[in-house]
């Protein structure tokens, strides 16, 4: 015994399904965010990072990418800066043509993700990290560098670290769930 719903009702019905299934969609690039920023060195960086474009909402794990490369790019460009407002040692100028370096790599990450070729991805921005690593031990023995140097030399390991688990989810070596 089935009784027809009035057309109000369904309508609510239909509205109800519509909103789930919206919703759905968020929650999946939601999902993979998380997905991904859990196999990273740092989940809350990755989060952070990535919720903070517009973009990262629906997207996929290529588009994901492009965000990450852009940030890693600027992490980059705000370290050469910091570089240049402290250049008095040849250190910094060992450390400008690292960061040169990086940001070279971090150009070379966008061409490799477009071609889809994970192999060039992983080791340019491998190279991004070490160039960063490589600044940070160029001062010398118990020398320290700035201390804002030294927290936008681990923000851009940390980027780079995002794209890697990205590419390795692209290239199948990593599986999200």
């Amino acid at each position: 015994m089935y009784r027809i719903l009035p057309s109000h009702s369904k309508m609510r019905i239909l509205t109800l399904l519509l909103i789930l299934v919206s919703s759905a969609n968020f929650t999946f690039g939601a999902d993979l965010i998380y997905e991904i920023c859990q196999q990273t060195v740092d989940p809350s960086l990755c989060s952070n990072s990535l919720r903070s474009d517009p973009r990262s909402a629906n997207a996929n794990l290529t588009t994901l990418g492009r965000i990450s490369i852009k940030n890693a790019q600027k992490s980059a460009k705000a370290a050469k800066k910091l570089i240049h407002k402290a250049i008095n040692s040849s250190n910094y100028t060992q450390c400008v043509a690292l960061y040169d370096d990086a940001i070279s790599n971090t150009k070379k990450c966008k061409k490799a993700l477009k071609s889809r070729d994970y192999g060039q991805l992983n080791t340019f921005v491998s190279a991004a990290m070490t160039d960063a690593s490589l600044c940070d031990g160029s001062f010398g023995r118990g020398v320290q560098g700035p201390p804002q140097l030294k927290f936008e030399s681990i923000k851009l390991q940390g980027l780079c670290n995002i794209i890697l688990v990205i590419s390795n989810s692209l290239s199948g070596v990593i599986k999200l769930v």
